[in-house]
């Protein structure tokens, strides 16, 4: 761990050295990065994101199906969807509904407001819960003197001031009485269902309640459990065939088209915003590829940095962590300052995107987008941080200047050792004396041996390490690689040591230097 933090401050003072490389990077990665987390929050509010509603898995949206004509998705008469919701075996609940205007007078300045007729297994349909009394009724799916209606949260709080005595009172809607039975959260994640709906009523107030040919309403449904949606289709076309038999004017070429209730609401939009993540995920990887040859070039400028390196005995496994940490900083810098441009993305895309895009105030930067950009954000910096490295081990292995460097630097150690080696000599004579008269003195002694002395010395001087069998020339070399000195750079005096160790002239210290 100790290790990481210099490597960590070891990369920022690597980058604050070159300020103008470092902002073009972190820019060039934050415009990357933040279009493609601006682009995957719509993605993930519209594609990722489930329905608001009990098991939407099951949820399909029904159309009826003008086959001679084409058409796939024509909306339904009410005594069409009357006979589905009586003859089919697979679904749990079936629904319909409709937009309708009306004119909300007798409390207030008059007000136009947008609302629905529906029947009253929408709700149960949907898994809604009233937020102040009830729902509708079955039995007020009739035509009565007096209708009931459900009104919508933003309504009840701007025009009644949540006024919870709301329940039971009567409201004058299009100049007729309806009773205020209870109050719903907004539903706005329906097919063809406006943002501003802010009532519901019976389906029995609309108009062509009985007629056949007066296709205007949408229809929803719910699969029993462990039906399949092809389960389900084969059922509505058998009912449509028996009802083509039976309405031969108005149901002849009629059939019925069954779409899950997310696609229905995605729509063409699926395509566009994969077409979209892929063109901005292509961005990224242009970006990606430019702040690596950015690294490519800043690389060539540290070959004599990393020939040091790998001199003193650094590893491949070091560099690429070195390497790697330096290009994390600059993708995770990007990442966050990308996450603000995402922000006003995410703004900018809702405020002037299609006005019928799907979903869209739930368009925001959750935990899935945070997770994503921080995953983006180290996919892109381990990607661009380990072209260079390739590249500099492919130069390593390939160019014959790399090996000439790395033996200048081994060659001037030496030389360097051996001219400050004599520097030493002459600043500290007695050293120096006392090492020429201990080296005169043993070959004095070896000349007094006999022959067979000699050689069997000279076999176990062989037998011995040169640092052994030279101990004070051995001390004498050491003394001048860890002179502060002549060797005022702790990483030359490690070069200077690693070298002669290397060569034998000395043997390798028992403790790191």
């Amino acid at each position: 761990m100790d290790s990481l933090f210099k490597d960590i401050r070891f990369g920022v003072r690597s980058l604050l050295k070159r300020p103008g490389f470092t902002a073009i990077a972190i820019i060039t990665l934050a415009l990357g990065i933040g279009a493609n987390t601006a682009i995957f929050s719509v993605v993930n509010a519209l594609l990722l994101r489930p329905l608001p509603f009990k098991e939407p898995a099951r949820l399909a949206q029904v159309w009826e199906a003008n086959i001679k004509r084409g058409q796939n998705t024509m909306d339904v008469s009410y005594p069409n969807f009357a006979d589905w919701r009586d003859q089919n075996q697979v679904f749990e609940q079936i629904a319909a509904y409709t937009d309708r205007t009306f004119n909300l007078t007798g409390t207030a300045e008059p007000e136009q407001i947008q609302g629905e007729i529906v029947s009253p297994s929408l709700f149960p349909l949907l898994g809604i819960r009233p937020v102040l009394g009830r729902v509708l009724l079955p039995e007020e799916d009739y035509p009565n003197k007096v209708f009931s209606v459900v009104m919508g949260e933003r309504l009840w709080r701007r025009r009644f001031n949540s006024d919870p005595q709301i329940i039971g009172q009567t409201i004058r809607l299009n100049s007729e009485s309806f009773t205020v039975v209870g109050v719903v959260g907004n539903i706005t994640d329906l097919s063809d269902l406006p943002n501003d709906t802010e009532l519901w009523v019976p389906i029995a107030h609309s108009s062509g309640f009985n007629n056949r040919d007066g296709h205007y309403l949408d229809v929803l449904a719910r699969l029993k459990p462990g039906v399949m949606r092809e389960q389900a289709q084969a059922d509505m076309d058998r009912i449509a065939s028996a009802l083509a038999a039976q309405y031969p004017f108005s149901n002849t070429d009629h059939g019925v088209r069954l779409v899950a209730l997310q696609e229905q609401i995605v729509g063409d939009f699926r395509l566009a915003l994969l077409v979209l993540l892929g063109a901005v995920a292509f961005v990224l990887l242009i970006a990606s590829a430019n702040v690596a040859n950015m690294l490519l070039a800043r690389a060539a400028s540290r070959q004599k940095e990393i020939a040091i390196r790998t001199a003193l005995g650094a590893g491949r496994f070091r560099l690429i962590r070195q390497l790697l940490t330096e290009s994390l900083l600059l993708s995770l810098i990007g990442g966050a300052i990308g996450l603000l441009l995402a922000l006003w993305g995410v703004y900018l895309l809702v405020a002037f995107g299609p006005a019928d895009l799907p979903r869209a105030k739930e368009v925001a930067l959750d935990g899935r987008v945070l997770t994503f950009t921080l995953a983006v954000s180290l996919l892109t910096g381990i990607i661009f941080g380990l072209v260079p490295e390739r590249a500099q081990r492919d130069w390593q292995r390939r160019s014959p200047a790399h090996a000439k460097f790395t033996g200048c630097l081994r060659d001037r150690a030496l030389a360097g050792a051996a001219g400050r080696s004599r520097a030493v000599d002459e600043k500290f004579p007695q050293a120096a004396g006392g090492q020429s008269r201990i080296q005169s003195k043993q070959r004095a002694d070896d000349e007094s041996q006999p022959e067979g002395a000699k050689l069997s010395k000279s076999r176990a001087d062989h037998r011995l390490p040169r640092s052994a069998s030279q101990p004070d020339q051995s001390a004498a070399r050491r003394a001048v690689c860890r002179h502060p000195v002549i060797y005022p750079h702790r990483a030359r005096r490690w070069l200077c040591e690693f070298e002669l160790c290397h060569r034998g002239a000395i043997a390798w210290p028992s403790q790191p230097v």
